[in-house]
């Protein structure tokens, strides 16, 4: 990634910019689809970015879609997915959103609960249209998980549950298998296969019951990368492997299915911000720069959930001119200062007590590795400040701009 471009890139659009590369998206996927068992469906998971070239780019690299709302669907369809092949899921999905997405094409379902499996057979019998489903089961243990999904106590079914409601499913609805997901940033190859494993033991169980071998898994996901730091995620040797190995422990052998979104747009995004102000006060150095909480983690801003340490780099231009290297200096200790935004609360912080390179007024600061959970994951509502760029390009190549509108809009009464 070269620094100076980058600045250039901050110069010409503005900050704070999100820029996203879809060679990186379409490297990653590669990488990982080359590490899962033959004839497996990677699906790409909208939540990460659903911004529509990133999706279009997942779906060029041989992905599929999982969505969990009307928009996200209608991103994976301006990505030229078929809507009745991407997976729909979410723990509250009403009968009136039901409705909705099937008129859109939805077909695909991850059922969450007999009461959702009744909704989904109201649905198909009202619309005329067949839809299938897969019964999500509620993980029983905790993987070695940045999130475990065994916390999620809204998400799926029990075991038992799982089996009753297979032998009650509707008609128009045809229940294709079971969907298990563990958990977010499993730190390892051995983590992701004993997570993997115990999903597959969960599905054992119910199929047990039911005496039906499913005809599709998804196993989820959990493949790790960073967050806001420089570095990658871990390598995947020995995970195509170990699935294989998992796979022939099954006499029925189903179509397997797995889901990431930070695995393949994470490291293709960077967030550039300018220095605004730097503050010396007693007790430390503060920098303020033109976004915070707004454009990066803003769950995490409210303490919802933790972020790992951000890692910020200076790239310098706060004369206006490029410098040559970055604007680093060449040798010596960098002091440690706190980056914070723009808004109007004392929580609005994006990093704490980082080394941050001799910053000035002007000055370009770049965060790597936020790709997937950025601009969308973020309070971009809040204060109703003006919502990030983000840039899309490819190699070298400008593809366009986006930004987020995030002020209300009047649906009724007095303007």
């Amino acid at each position: 990634m070269n620094r100076v471009e980058l600045v250039r890139t901050a110069q010409r659009h503005g900050t704070p910019l999100y820029r996203y590369d879809l060679a990186g998206v379409r490297a990653r996927a590669g990488e990982l689809r080359a590490a899962l068992p033959a004839g497996a469906e990677l699906l790409y998971s909208l939540k990460a970015n659903p911004l529509a070239p990133v999706v279009a780019a997942a779906r060029g690299a041989g992905c599929g879609a999982e969505v969990s709302s009307p928009g996200e669907l209608a991103s994976a369809v301006a990505a030229g997915f078929d809507p009745a092949e991407v997976l729909y899921t979410g723990p509250g999905k009403a009968e009136a959103e039901l409705v909705e997405v099937v008129g859109a094409g939805a077909r695909l379902f991850s059922c969450e609960s007999a009461a959702e499996l009744d909704r989904l057979g109201r649905v198909a019998g009202s619309t005329g249209r067949g839809l299938r489903a897969l019964l999500r089961l509620m993980p029983a243990g905790r993987p070695a998980a940045g999130l475990s999904m065994s916390d999620g106590r809204q998400f799926g079914f029990a075991a038992d549950e799982a089996a009753a409601a297979w032998a009650a499913a509707p008609a128009g609805v045809e229940l294709l298998g079971f969907h298990v997901y563990l958990g977010s940033q499993l730190g390892s190859v051995a983590d992701l296969l004993e997570g993997f494993t115990h999903a597959r033991d969960v599905v054992d169980l119910v199929a047990g019951v039911t005496g039906v071998p499913p005809k599709v898994v998804d196993l989820g996901g959990g493949f790790p990368w960073p967050y806001a730091t420089a570095g990658a995620g871990c390598g995947l040797d020995g995970l195509r492997e170990g699935l294989e190995r998992l796979l022939s422990g099954w006499e029925h052998r189903p179509r397997l299915w797995f889901e990431t979104g930070r695995r393949v747009v994470a490291g293709a995004g960077v967030l550039l911000v300018t220095v605004v102000d730097v503050k010396h006060r007693p007790n430390g150095v503060l920098v303020v720069v033109d976004g915070g909480i707004n454009v990066l983690g803003g769950m995490s801003g409210l303490g919802r959930v933790l972020r790992p340490r951000t890692a910020v780099e200076n790239l310098g231009a706060g004369t206006g001119e490029v410098p040559e290297g970055g604007g680093l200096p060449e040798g010596g200790e960098v002091p440690e200062v706190d980056v914070v935004g723009p808004l109007c609360t004392p929580l609005d912080r994006v990093a704490a007590r980082v080394p941050v390179a001799d910053p000035k007024p002007g000055d370009v600061l770049l965060v790597e590795n936020v790709g997937a959970y950025g601009a969308t994951a973020s309070l971009v509502s809040f204060l109703s400040r003006p919502g990030p760029v983000e840039l899309v390009v490819d190699g070298d190549e400008e593809i366009g701009t986006w930004r987020i509108d995030g002020r209300a809009v009047r649906l009724t009464g007095p303007a």
